[in-house]
């Protein structure tokens, strides 16, 4: 995406970036502006390590196979929280909003770090994590951790697979917990932790998860990041549309859903962040159009208020006060036009339409 003048963004970190980025991407494309924020997406290769710099704790063997490298997720997070936040911050306009994506060991990882870190990220999205790592012993420290924290202002999504028919064509999502195999302990240990959250839920988490019988584990990236960002996001879309688009809607009721909208987008992302401004602009002319200037003056005056240095809301407001020949006001905002850009374009239309009365 191209990146606007003087607007600050949130950021995704994506885990295995090289193989889920077209998947993110894609999301991106269909559901940014009216579902979701747009936002810079950080793409970490974890080509390289991988199960080292992802999981929580030094083991020998997993199912049977020997493992390597593994343990280094506390560096890892060092990395993250010391190196490669603070230059993306330093090289883009970003705000203190940020998103960690995992798939897998990646799930396990972003999990991991909402329990020991959670002041690094905003919202964590798990897809099909790991939880079954070490034996299960990760995951019971990690919930005695996680329910007695307090995770105001954070929100988790995870997004469970169905690994059940690569093992069994009797058990089903809602059986399977009583199983003793190996083969099941993966979808066991997603449960568990759900299960634990949801009976014992943490201060302030928002938390959602699925599961999707129609995907298994390496299928479920796509799907699980859209309903995970579009769950944590639900407070980003218009909410009653059809209101704003009926022009026999009362002001005060128009301001009213306009300031409710803009609250909601600041309360959940942690900092002022109105309604768009060319939104804003775009309703007010509507209500002009419809022959409704008072009503367009108002939708004007609120966004000023929220963009205080935007030349083209002043602009507009002139345009308004000419309809109804309030020349005292469109000179007031013609100066507060011209000051913002430069010039003096704006009184010079306020002074030809009032010459020509």
């Amino acid at each position: 995406m191209d990146l606007n003048e003087g607007q600050r963004y949130p950021v995704i970190y994506l885990l295995d970036g090289g193989a889920l980025m077209g998947g993110l991407a894609a999301v991106q494309e269909f559901y940014n502006h009216f579902r979701l924020p747009e936002m810079i997406v950080v793409g970490i290769s974890n080509a390289s390590s991988r199960t080292l710099n992802l999981t929580p704790s030094e083991i020998e063997s997993r199912h049977g196979a020997l493992v390597e490298e593994s343990g280094g997720a506390e560096q890892f997070t060092s990395f993250l929280a010391d190196e490669l936040i603070p230059m993306i911050d330093s090289k883009y306009p970003t705000t203190s909003h940020r998103v960690l994506i995992g798939h897998s060991y990646g799930g396990l990882f972003t999990i991991n770090t909402l329990v020991h870190h959670s002041e690094l990220f905003s919202n964590y999205v798990a897809l099909d994590p790991s939880l079954d790592w070490d034996d299960q012993r990760w995951l019971g420290s990690a919930l005695d951790a996680i329910v007695s924290s307090d995770m105001k202002g954070k929100g988790l999504f995870v997004a469970v697979a169905n690994e059940i028919i690569r093992f069994s064509n009797l058990l089903t999502v809602d059986t399977v917990s009583a199983d003793t195999s190996e083969f099941s302990q993966g979808i066991r240990s997603s449960l568990s932790f759900i299960d634990a959250l949801e009976s014992s839920p943490p201060q302030g988490l928002r938390f959602n998860w699925d599961f999707y019988p129609q995907d298994i584990h390496g299928s479920i990236p796509l799907v699980g990041m859209r309903d995970a960002l579009v769950y944590l996001y639900d407070f980003w879309e218009l909410k009653n549309p059809s209101l704003y688009n009926n022009p026999d809607i009362p002001t005060d009721t128009l301001i009213a859903l306009i300031r409710a909208q803009s609250q909601a987008r600041t309360e959940n992302m942690g900092y002022s962040l109105p309604m768009e401004e060319e939104l804003l602009e775009m309703l007010a002319f509507m209500s002009l159009d419809s022959g409704q200037p008072e009503k367009a003056r108002a939708v004007l005056s609120l966004a000023a208020e929220y963009y205080p240095e935007s030349g083209s809301l002043q602009g507009s407001l002139v345009d308004v006060c000419l309809t109804v020949e309030d020349f005292l006001c469109a000179e007031t905002h013609a100066r507060m036009a011209d000051g913002i850009e430069g010039g003096s374009v704006h009184m010079d239309r306020v002074l030809n339409a009032r010459g020509s009365q």
